[in-house]
């Protein structure tokens, strides 16, 4: 009885982990950080925001993983792209999504206390203006499936001033959806 008992809770276990965090009409997908390379004291969590509901902002994200955990961007300066910290959130959409991607906006763990690791799950928190704190599970893939991700076809908006590479009329965000 208590082996079957065992056993549903695992599938249920392994079903709700499967399932995207949600908080309100915010959905998080895809949700995946590169594992760490040798002594690199920083990571990125990439992921998707679905909207179905009225626009909202996304103002930060909290970790235990590392000293500082801070919304970033690429933006393109004298044909040179850096990556920045985002001041102010960044806007979602009303019914429509947002990728936090390569080469757009993504969460940067600065000072990790430890490397990111293939096959971990971490506990990463969005801090949304009006949905609130969304609880996200990211799963860490290994460099040859971040490599494959990060090679997906996109493009990029470079003449959207600070904006840079997440430009508001398209670029890296997504658009609403139809």
């Amino acid at each position: 009885m208590f082996n079957r008992f065992l056993g549903i809770a695992t599938m249920v276990a392994g079903i709700v982990t499967a399932l995207p965090a949600f908080a309100g009409d915010i959905t998080i997908s895809d949700a995946w950080a590169k594992e760490s390379i040798g002594r690199v004291p920083n990571g990125a969590a990439f992921f998707i925001i679905h909207n179905a509901g009225a626009a909202d902002k996304i103002v930060g994200a909290t970790s235990d993983l590392a000293d500082r955990t801070e919304l970033h961007t690429h933006i393109m300066e004298n044909n040179v792209m850096k990556m920045r910290r985002v001041e102010g959130g960044v806007d979602v959409p009303a019914s429509g999504e947002l990728a936090f991607k390569p080469g757009s906006y993504h969460v940067m763990f600065l000072d990790l206390h430890t490397p990111l690791k293939a096959g971990q799950h971490i506990p990463l928190t969005l801090q949304f203006e009006k949905a609130g704190d969304v609880p996200v599970d990211v799963d860490v893939i290994s460099m040859s499936d971040a490599s494959q991700k990060q090679h997906a076809p996109m493009t990029m908006d470079m003449n959207s001033g600070m904006g840079g590479a997440m430009g508001q009329s398209g670029g890296m965000m997504g658009q609403p959806k139809n």
